[in-house]
């Protein structure tokens, strides 16, 4: 994965998780044990991989406590623009593991920070939501994602097409029915995330482990405040 689109997802992985938890009525408990159910994974990668992997969580984690505190001291969250997009960061986040080799992790912390720019821009700026043309543009974007890691081998592959199968009836839930199932939509998003993870793990690279954690927190208080509330997680 290259390490300057680590750095972006990771970001807007964490920003979208942080608005997603302001907007989530989900109970504290629940995220905490989700929270620690994740540092959990990312601590086990870091203590059984190579000195280029554990230096790789290290970073990333660096990264995303940096985007979290820029995040709440501008009130980055307070307007959610990016919990929407938490399928398409996810499908950037995989779509990168197919391209070349990883760069130093100085890049990651370049993107992070041109990603950190782009959200506090983006925070000044009018709400950005998707629209159904956009939707389905998305939904063929992944039906190629998929059907070029189609033909690689691997487990990493076969992770790929299934995240890609979860966000393409994501896209197309989106498009038809918008926000009327918001529980399906949050399980969609959540199947890619944990295929983030899953990813991460297999090809030690923290800054893919630490996006997939943050985005399946952001999409489990999505899921649960859906559940609470009945209605829809995300306002237009």
């Amino acid at each position: 994965m290259f390490e300057a689109a680590g750095g972006v997802v990771c970001v807007l992985a964490v920003v979208a998780t942080m608005e997603a938890l302001r907007l989530s009525t989900a109970r504290r408990r629940v995220l905490w044990e989700i929270g620690a159910l994740g540092a959990g994974v990312v601590v086990a990668q870091a203590l059984g991989g190579s000195e280029s992997a554990v230096l790789s969580v290290i970073v990333a984690l660096a990264i995303a406590g940096c985007a979290a505190a820029v995040c709440r001291h501008l009130g980055l969250d307070r307007a959610p623009r990016l919990t929407h997009l938490q399928g398409p960061i996810a499908a950037a986040a995989l779509a990168s593991t197919l391209f070349g080799p990883s760069d130093t992790p100085l890049f990651a912390v370049l993107g992070a920070a041109g990603a950190l720019a782009g959200v506090a821009a983006l925070a000044r700026a009018r709400r950005f939501a998707p629209n159904d043309s956009l939707h389905f543009a998305c939904a063929g974007v992944c039906a190629v994602i998929g059907y070029v890691a189609g033909h690689e081998q691997g487990v990493l592959a076969v992770m790929i097409v299934i995240a890609m199968a979860a966000l393409i009836a994501f896209h197309l839930t989106m498009a038809l029915a918008g926000t009327a199932w918001p529980a399906l939509v949050s399980t969609m998003n959540g199947i890619a995330a944990c295929s983030v993870v899953a990813a991460g793990v297999v090809t030690g690279n923290g800054a893919l482990l630490v996006t997939g954690v943050a985005l399946a927190i952001g999409c489990a208080a999505s899921h649960a405040s859906a559940i609470e509330s009945r209605g829809p997680y995300l306002s237009k």
